[in-house]
């Protein structure tokens, strides 16, 4: 009896203990866990090159320290990446989260575009697209078009089959944008900004509605090719922004005109611009070395994050749509 009453206290003790010590774990989990919510509130995502690694950087952090690094996703490390599908993904030159977050888009100037699972730091599926693309986004179904610059064209993607279902040419296609709010695709090229109707259904499912041109600036005109560089909505509003070569643009979606952008128009070799929310500051990748710089800015300059040694191509805040 009395053997029996220490083994039970002892098994009570346990159980006690073990309630307890998961209690506490459970709390260290969701406090870690709410911490690294909320600082994805104003955090920036970069394609970083030197490394090959798409990095969700702390922007009340310095860029020098390792806890900067929210979160990062490498084609190097990725088991799921393999043999030579890793040279795809040289120089990662875009990253976009869909799908609220859960998903990433990825491209690199190597050839590849790859969808990865935000939670898991690993890639669902990876395609060899070719012709450098440089940017991507999802369409309602889960279909993926992407932009490829020395390819001139677009390509629709479906991660769920593994195949290229469409091809469309585009001039040195470098963004492209889906417009949930009126079902239609924007495609940025190098002297044209386009419109597209998305029908899943039928053998071509994009159709080129319309074709804006760019404007016309005295560095666009030296080059034949070469203008539009980047494409991002502008939040709370219907427009887009839009980058060339040496210009930042407003595009207005209803009147399908160009504006120079009020904040400031004349900025050379700017890879990516965004905006924090509806009222927040205006983040800017401008290239410093060749095609690259070591870290973003504010489009005021009022706040500039460096990371030793990076190569990074693309900067934006994080907004999951």
């Amino acid at each position: 009896m009395l053997i029996s009453s220490v083994a039970l206290n002892i098994s009570n003790f346990m159980t006690r203990y073990t309630i307890l010590f998961c209690l506490a774990m459970f709390q260290f989990t969701f406090a870690w866990a709410e911490d690294a919510d909320s600082r994805l509130g104003s955090a920036i995502l970069i394609c970083e090159q030197a490394s090959s690694r798409v990095m969700l950087m702390d922007s009340n952090v310095d860029w020098s320290e390792d806890k900067a690094v929210i979160w990062s996703w490498s084609p190097l490390k990725d088991a799921g990446v393999m043999g030579e599908r890793k040279s795809w993904f040289r120089n990662i030159d875009e990253a976009k989260p869909v799908h609220n977050g859960n998903q990433l888009i990825v491209t690199a100037s190597g050839g590849g575009a790859a969808l990865v699972d935000y939670k898991k730091a690993k890639a669902i599926a990876s395609v060899y697209i070719g012709g450098s693309p440089h940017s991507a986004d999802r369409l309602p179904d889960g279909r993926i078009v992407v932009a490829s610059s020395n390819g001139d064209a677009l390509s629709l993607w479906d991660p769920a089959v593994g195949e290229i279902l469409q091809k469309l040419e585009l001039p040195d296609a470098h963004g492209v944008e889906w417009d949930a709010s009126r079902n239609r695709l924007w495609a940025l090229g190098g002297k044209q900004l386009i419109c597209l109707s998305y029908q899943p259904k039928n053998k071509k499912p994009l159709r080129v509605e319309a074709v804006i041109k760019l404007p016309v600036t005295d560095a666009s005109k030296k080059y034949p090719r070469h203008g539009g560089h980047d494409l991002t909505r502008i939040p709370g509003e219907d427009a887009y922004f839009v980058s060339d070569m040496d210009h930042l643009w407003r595009f207005d979606c209803k009147t399908r005109t160009f504006k120079a952008l009020k904040d400031k128009h004349g900025m050379p070799k700017v890879k990516s611009i965004s905006r924090l929310g509806v009222k927040g500051p205006i983040l800017v990748l401008q290239a410093t070395e060749q095609w690259y710089s070591t870290g973003p800015q504010t489009l005021d300059q009022s706040k500039v994050w460096k990371l030793p040694k990076a190569r990074i191509y693309k900067a934006r805040w994080w907004f999951p749509w």
